[in-house]
């Protein structure tokens, strides 16, 4: 049976996105750089299950932009971090950011002012195919980022916010880095039906199944290939365990 997926969401709330694109900011300032970097920028040891959702949630919140080697921390990012908690251009950055998050967006125009028990929200999800952990999590991330954007801006319904005032370092440190090329996350989350296409690989041991929407960006591309790339090292170091205990 195939394992049940949900739409993405961020994994994490914006108050945490904003304390991890400040680590790369403080090591790294905006140089572009692969993802493989910026992961151990922010504590892990590379790209990994616990690495490839936090870049995911910066990417959608759109603390970071570009695509695999040349990655940086965004303008709007630096707008946040540049100025004080209350400062007008942090919060109007805030404001914006927990906007690009496509599903926030979502839940804001479905339940104004995040004004619904968590079970109407939990209630929604299911209802747009999230398996009942993933909507508990999203939930979560997004209760935390209302909570964070309004102590800070007062709240962040309707209307279009602001235009921040974006403020850049005078002077960048040219830093090279070398390594792995990054994998883009996906930041796509369905309103509706979606349509999707199957591609079937046919293997002495059987099947192989791919179920993918058929309008990918070629960032969600570069996320699909990476993931894949992945997963098919762990299934060569598997398959060569496996044969040396036969």
């Amino acid at each position: 049976m195939a394992r049940a997926r949900s739409p993405e969401y961020p994994a994490i709330s914006l108050k945490e996105a904003v304390e991890r694109v400040k680590m790369i900011y403080d090591k790294d300032y905006q140089n572009r750089l692969p993802k493989a970097v910026l992961a151990e920028h922010m504590g892990y040891k590379g790209l990994s299950g616990a690495s490839l959702p936090v870049l995911s949630a910066l990417t959608k919140f759109g603390l970071i932009e570009g695509r695999g080697d040349e990655t940086r921390v965004s303008d709007l990012a630096v707008s946040i971090i540049a100025h004080p908690p209350g400062a007008p251009d942090r919060m109007a950055a805030l404001v914006q950011a927990a906007k690009n998050a496509d599903l926030f967006a979502e839940l804001d125009t479905r339940f104004p002012d995040g004004k619904a028990s968590d079970q109407a929200i939990r209630s929604y999800l299911l209802t747009n195919k999230f398996i009942p952990s993933a909507a508990d999590a999203a939930i979560r991330a997004y209760r935390d980022t209302k909570t964070f954007v309004d102590s800070e801006s007062g709240g962040y319904s309707g209307g279009q916010p602001a235009e921040p005032t974006i403020m850049t370092p005078a002077s960048e440190p040219k830093t090279q880095h070398l390594g792995a090329p990054y994998l883009p996350p996906d930041d796509h989350f369905p309103g509706g039906h979606q349509v999707r296409r199957q591609e079937v690989i046919t293997l002495d041991e059987g099947d192989v199944v791919l179920s993918f929407p058929a309008d990918l960006s070629p960032e969600s591309f570069d996320d699909l290939k990476a993931h894949l790339d992945l997963f098919i090292k762990k299934m060569q170091r598997r398959a060569s365990t496996t044969g040396k205990n036969a």
